[in-house]
């Protein structure tokens, strides 16, 4: 029966199968399927989409996550050693730290980082916009800690800044 269903499904128009998902997705059987088929197509197809086309799908999905949660603010729970469960608006994430971190879970001073550097590039976003420069403004960093101190030494973020369309001098850029 099985393999009658995925055969007939192959020979299928593919607007007509768009059709068919959205019935099912409209109907009650979407509660039923969508918790164990997300995960499997994520992990089956995520690799194969285009990066740019990628970034945007991730994009979507994080907010309709936090958009439907708004009112869970942010907040962390310790689990054990280094572990805590991170919850962003109801986006939840499973995070290790320390020297032991895996790849399916995010080190807390990984996420720390990306919102600092996500804050840093509003502010010279924005201040490019009040100056009425376009340019595309992109941040990374680093952190440098230290297990044996318990402490962060250094934190590094680069701010990478490339102007579009100014009417600005070079010599009104830089100060």
């Amino acid at each position: 029966m099985k393999e009658m269903m995925c055969e007939m499904m192959k020979n299928m128009k593919p607007e007509f199968m768009m059709e068919m998902m959205d019935e099912m997705i409209d109907s009650n059987m979407a509660e039923n399927f969508a918790p164990k088929m997300m995960p499997k197509c994520l992990n089956n197809f995520l690799s194969k989409i285009p990066e740019k086309e990628r970034e945007e799908l991730i994009k979507k999905i994080v907010d309709i996550i936090t958009s439907k949660y708004y009112d869970e603010g942010i907040n962390s729970t310790f689990v054990k050693e280094f572990e805590t469960d991170v919850n962003i608006k109801g986006l939840k994430v499973a995070s290790k730290g320390g020297k032991g971190s895996v790849g399916d879970k995010i080190n807390p001073m990984d996420l720390f980082l990306s919102g600092l550097c996500g804050c840093t590039a509003i502010a010279v976003g924005r201040t490019l916009e009040e100056l009425s420069i376009k340019g595309t403004v992109k941040v990374d960093g680093s952190v440098k800690k230290s297990f044996e101190k318990g402490c962060i030494e250094q934190i590094t973020l680069n701010i990478h800044v490339k102007i579009e369309d100014s009417s600005k001098s070079e010599e009104e850029l830089t100060t």
